[in-house]
């Protein structure tokens, strides 16, 4: 049945269940100069590739294969992209957490959405200060704040339906609501973000 239906159509779909990524993606790429994004777990979400000339892909949920092999999905980019020049899309149907020998080490951004722990795996693709984009939900922006290859370097929030880049006050950030000792090992067997004072609905680190 998904043979029927149109690349653009799943996209839709998928992007109205957890909601529209666009100006998360669109407002990265005007802050920085992003030339190539990584995105273990992404599932079928190719926004990235309409705001970054380079985007690589890394899911193996079922079906995830058969929806980047699309004819079709070219066209869907082609159609959104904000940039000059064609588009460079690849996809692994890898689990992430298993290296990947042919894959550059000089990514600009590692995307970690609802994934896992994303950066502790990936974070060897990623350029010196190239940027991790991360979420809270699997625990993955504490094993970052934790990491001390990775700095905290902004957090993204939104105010009156429109997101924002602060860098102030991040000092302020990953101070948990009761005094525990907080490790690695105790994030991955929990796998879900701890209770902070202060939280943001996407974190910025940059790799140093």
């Amino acid at each position: 049945m998904h043979n029927t239906i149109s690349s653009a159509e799943l996209y839709k779909n998928y992007m109205q269940k957890v909601g529209d990524r666009t100006e998360l993606f669109e407002l990265l790429g005007k802050k920085f100069d992003i030339e190539s994004a990584l995105y273990p777990g992404s599932y079928i979400d190719i926004t990235p590739s309409f705001f970054y000339r380079k985007t690589v892909y890394i899911d193996n949920f079922k079906k995830t294969d058969k929806f980047f092999s699309k004819r079709n999905l070219l066209s869907l980019i082609l159609k959104n992209k904000k940039y000059e020049g064609e588009p460079i899309l690849q996809f692994y149907f890898r689990d992430y957490t298993k290296k990947i020998e042919e894959l550059d080490k000089n990514f600009d951004l590692l995307i970690s959405l609802y994934a896992g722990f994303v950066s502790k795996y990936c974070k060897k693709y990623l350029t010196k200060e190239g940027l991790l984009l991360v979420n809270n939900s699997h625990g993955d922006a504490s094993m970052a704040d934790l990491d001390k290859e990775f700095i905290l370097y902004g957090v993204i929030y939104r105010s009156n339906r429109k997101l924002y880049l602060s860098q102030k006050n991040l000092e302020k950030f990953f101070v948990p609501k009761k005094e525990r000792e907080i490790t690695m090992e105790y994030l991955e067997k929990k796998m879900k973000g701890i209770g902070y004072k202060k939280t943001a609905s996407y974190y910025l680190f940059k790799k140093v």
